[in-house]
């Protein structure tokens, strides 16, 4: 019987977490109450040094701009040194913050992906290895890889899950008229990643995306317009596609895009299926003023792991109960 999720978050006491937790909260105070002060005296200086040397351009151009071009010549480079300054500080008072993450991903996230899976083992550390990842096939060509939070268990003590955070990006070095070169970067996909064995193959492909992501030739029409404005199917058999997309299956999907609001999209490919869920950094701890675990925070992690656990499961059931 899995845990809801009132129940779960109730069951986590931790006397370690809660005592590093009050070491950030002190290490915060302390990083503001230095951070501040230095940001506003340096902010000052600025301010002076900025306001002599451009006093003439400002003089001179005041009464054409209103005023707000030339104090916006300064306002931006000052923005710019404070959060240099404040990512210092950051830096520096960082210690409990960051041992406040390890210990809340052993202790509370093991604890998570425990209460789905069966036979859990959770790296935080680790990455889903690019050549798993490129299985999907997806869309969207990448030259930069990430992944860690690697996770490997079992649903029902049979069915092998994989999962880890992913991030790919495109990273393109363009040069300009002037020969000045500066870096592009685009993030192609931010989020969950997991492969799921079937065990029984539905000997076709199936995907399921966003909505106008699947070419109109290829998509599948559903009995659903709900479901039809939000994603796009296609699958090599449309009858194998249409047992696989029960009303069952389309109200989980429909579900998670109304409460999460972030993408996802799914391929089966024989025995396999594969889960990308585009919401972003996962696991990763918020030191709450209050609590000593964010509950928000908690919940939508939970709710994330929940859907994987739910989804494969019914499409477990669904496949092995149908005539393929």
């Amino acid at each position: 019987m899995k845990n809801d999720f009132e129940t779960f978050y109730n069951s986590i006491h931790d006397e370690e977490l809660e005592e590093i937790w009050k070491n950030a909260k002190k290490e915060k105070k302390k990083r503001r109450r230095i951070a501040i002060p230095t940001i506003m005296i340096i902010d000052l200086i600025v301010v002076f040094f900025f306001y002599n040397f451009i006093e003439n351009f400002i003089e001179k151009f005041i009464n054409n701009f209103f005023g707000i071009l030339p104090y916006m010549i300064i306002i931006f480079p000052i923005l710019i040194i404070d959060l240099f300054i404040y990512l210092i500080f950051v830096l520096i008072f960082s210690k409990n913050s960051s041992k406040y993450n390890d210990v809340f991903k052993d202790k509370v996230i093991d604890k998570l992906f425990k209460n789905f899976f069966d036979s859990v083992d959770y790296i935080p550390k680790k990455g889903m290895p690019a050549s798993v990842y490129n299985e999907g096939e997806y869309e969207g060509f990448y030259n930069r890889y990430y992944s860690d939070d690697y996770l490997e268990g079992l649903i029902d003590d049979k069915y092998l899950v994989k999962m880890a955070e992913v991030t790919t990006q495109h990273v393109e070095t363009k040069t300009d008229s002037d020969g000045s070169t500066h870096t592009e970067t685009t993030t192609i996909f931010s989020g969950i990643f997991a492969k799921i064995k079937l065990e029984k193959s539905i000997e076709n492909e199936l995907r399921i995306g966003r909505d106008k992501t699947i070419s109109k030739k290829k998509r599948l029409e559903m009995d659903s317009d709900e479901f039809e404005k939000a994603f796009d199917v296609s699958c090599t058999d449309e009858i194998v596609g249409m047992q696989i997309l029960t009303h069952d299956i389309m109200d989980i999907l429909l579900d998670y895009r109304n409460r999460l609001k972030m993408p996802l999209d799914i391929y089966i490919k024989k025995d396999t299926m594969y889960i990308r869920l585009h919401i972003g950094k996962m696991f990763e701890a918020v030191i709450n003023k209050t609590d000593v675990i964010d509950k928000k925070i908690l919940s939508k992690y939970f709710d994330m792991v929940e859907f994987i656990y739910m989804l494969s499961k019914m499409m477990i059931k669904i496949i092995e109960d149908t005539q393929i």
